[in-house]
């Protein structure tokens, strides 16, 4: 079995802890990730001529990632995506958190998870091996209630896939929602307007409308057929589109609990191919949604290789609970509750050639 595993130090933070970056090999696909956020840093695949493609985007070094606010490859946690308002009401208690964007918190806000040391261990196991992350975050920390332990594994495998696993226990009731946010960039270069996408899902979160989650339908978020995401006609009807940043409900949500507890069965929610490379991945979750976002606001960052990257040159497929669901009494309870497990699980899977 062909697999290589390296620890190289990755430097220094502020308070003087050290970061470190893990790169593990395996005959087709290879990634490198930092204990600095969990995140991940590099995924390359090799394709049928061998050559070796860098399908994430990212930096250069430690300063680069702490500098920079766009979560490239980091874990999200302790709630993914909005919760309007910075605050939310639990067992009658308003909690309050850090308003980090226009009057909510994203991602959970401060301090990011994906900005502090995580421990970690190489882990191996039948054809696959990578690395496993674990941190308890103190009742407060960031607003939240409940001592949380949680654990973040990173897998690959002769198949050429990337497994995520993220777990969670808790000694209090706690909102929770994990997920990973990198973005990918098939070709390893370029913008992606011309990726083509489709999306196992037929309904999509509109937080400001009666009706919550709304049919695709008709509407430009119908991605139930493969097509172009890019479409120069909707720039026309609409010329201050930059992309697309919205949550969908995957073909397995089912309206009962809105987080994945142990066991909860994956689904298809995703397919994204490259019509130049011939590269395509397939996404499958276990998570109720995920947020497809289209690196809108990404500008003039630094990135790897001396490239400063730009507007729509990455996909995120984002697979995570609904926006503001602790403030939603129509959508699934997302709270933790002590003697649950959360896992909430990820594949990414490539391959070359329009072969799947």
């Amino acid at each position: 079995m062909f697999r290589r595993f390296r620890k190289v130090l990755f430097g220094t933070v502020h308070n003087g802890q050290k970061a470190h970056l893990f790169i593990i090999k395996r005959k087709e696909i290879s990634f490198c990730v930092t204990d600095f956020g969990c995140t991940i840093t590099s995924l390359k695949i090799r394709d049928e001529k061998d050559s070796w493609t860098d399908v994430v985007l990212g930096m250069e070094t430690l300063a680069g990632y702490a500098s920079n606010w766009g979560s490239f490859g980091a874990v999200i946690g302790r709630y993914s995506n909005r919760i309007n308002g910075a605050s939310f009401e639990l067992k009658g208690k308003k909690l309050s958190l850090s308003e980090n964007i226009e009057g909510a918190c994203l991602h959970g806000g401060f301090p990011a998870w994906g900005n502090i040391i995580w421990n970690a261990k190489k882990v191996c196991k039948k054809n696959a091996c990578g690395v496993c992350f674990w941190k308890e975050f103190k009742d407060g920390e960031q607003g939240f209630p409940g001592n949380l332990k949680v654990q973040v594994e990173y897998l690959i495998d002769d198949n050429k896939q990337l497994s995520m696993v993220f777990r969670a226990t808790t000694d209090e009731e706690t909102p929770i929602s994990i997920t990973n946010h990198s973005y990918f960039n098939l070709r390893g270069k370029d913008n992606v307007k011309d990726y083509e996408l489709q999306l196992f899902a037929d309904r999509y979160i509109d937080l400001e409308s009666s009706e919550k989650i709304k049919p695709v339908a008709g509407t430009d978020f119908d991605f139930t057929k493969k097509r172009r995401w890019w479409s120069e006609s909707m720039l026309q009807a609409n010329p201050d589109f930059k992309g697309y940043d919205i949550c969908y409900a995957a073909t397995g949500y089912c309206g009962s609990k809105g987080i994945p507890l142990e066991g909860t069965p994956m689904v298809k929610i995703a397919e994204i191919s490259d019509p130049i490379s011939g590269c395509g991945m397939s996404v499958s979750s276990n998570q109720e949604g995920f947020q497809l976002y289209t690196g809108n606001y990404v500008r003039f960052t630094p990135g790897k290789e001396g490239r400063w990257y730009q507007q729509n040159e990455g996909i995120c497929i984002e697979t995570q609970s609904f926006p503001d669901s602790p403030n939603q009494e129509s959508f699934p309870s997302v709270v933790l509750q002590p003697g649950e497990q959360y896992e909430a699980r990820t594949v990414y899977a490539f391959y070359n050639n329009m072969k799947k």
